[in-house]
């Protein structure tokens, strides 16, 4: 599997050497000194500075649909994404004069809302973040090297003819994934497995929708290419944005009481200290 390489800020697209259903893993993050947001490849956190307040929004520093990706998961919290290649049409990619699929880069937006130029953007840009390709296993044939291995070649061709059904299977399943059927689907459960781990005060009220939801996606009651189709899609993506930054609130008030916690604890430790000294000198 080759290793992980870093996404080049200096390069408006990157090309990725896989095929239609292949995975890729984006891993790390960017942290602006120009407002202090946290951007990865596919969203952008905002802290508690901002003039609205701690968010988390969608978009970070790649553009996956228009360079021939499809997003299957992302967590802004870790800042980790994995896409799969659609082997659909890459315009930016084509407009940029590189082979699809590849990663083009979202950085003339982000600095226009700043309200900076390109240059000085990617400048206050600080980190991190690489790229996995996921290649699927490679099977060979064995190759008899006499006659004396002829009487296990049955056995062999069956285990070659498992393994190439194993891959076949595989290719299917991505396949499958990378669809937009297969992509709506991998969107609701992971919404819907999100939502039954938040806290219960989101998750009373969302479960059960997302649920009769999700079970209505399976049946193939709405057609993902169909404008309604997109609606759910987008519906689904703002709740998975809403569920995160929810959990990374949670994250820092629990932070947040731990050190309040420490903070008295130390000064109960100093005043004892102080009691100490105050009665040896007394």
């Amino acid at each position: 599997m080759p290793a992980p390489l870093p996404l080049r800020l200096d390069t408006p697209a990157t090309h990725v050497e896989t095929s239609p259903g292949g995975e890729i893993i984006l891993r790390g993050s960017f942290h602006s000194t120009i407002d202090g947001s946290v951007i990865d490849a596919a969203t952008t956190t905002w802290p508690k500075e901002n003039p609205g307040g701690a968010s988390i929004d969608a978009g970070g520093l790649v553009d996956f649909q228009a360079g021939g990706f499809h997003i299957t998961s992302r967590d802004a919290q870790s800042h980790e994404v994995h896409a799969v290649a659609t082997g659909e049409a890459a315009p930016a990619c084509a407009a940029l004069g590189v082979a699809s699929p590849c990663l083009p880069l979202r950085l003339r937006e982000p600095a226009t809302r700043r309200m900076v130029t390109q240059s000085d953007w990617v400048r206050s840009l600080k980190g991190a973040i690489t790229v996995e390709v996921l290649q699927p296993p490679v099977y060979a044939p064995a190759v008899a090297a006499s006659q004396k291995v002829m009487p296990y070649l049955a056995g062999a061709g069956s285990l070659l003819a498992l393994a190439l059904g194993a891959v076949m299977v595989g290719k299917f399943r991505r396949k499958q994934a990378s669809s937009p059927r297969g992509q709506l689907l991998a969107l609701a459960r992971r919404v819907h497995a999100r939502a039954r781990t938040a806290d219960p005060s989101l998750a009373a009220p969302l479960t059960p929708t997302l649920t009769k939801a999700l079970q209505r996606l399976e049946k193939g009651a709405v057609d993902p290419s169909s404008p309604e189709g997109q609606r759910v899609r987008v519906l689904l993506e703002k709740v998975e944005l809403r569920l995160e930054s929810e959990a990374r609130k949670a994250q820092s008030q629990r932070e947040q009481e731990v050190t309040d916690e420490l903070a008295r604890e130390v000064e109960i430790a100093f005043q004892a200290a102080e009691e100490v000294l105050q009665a040896e000198r007394g």
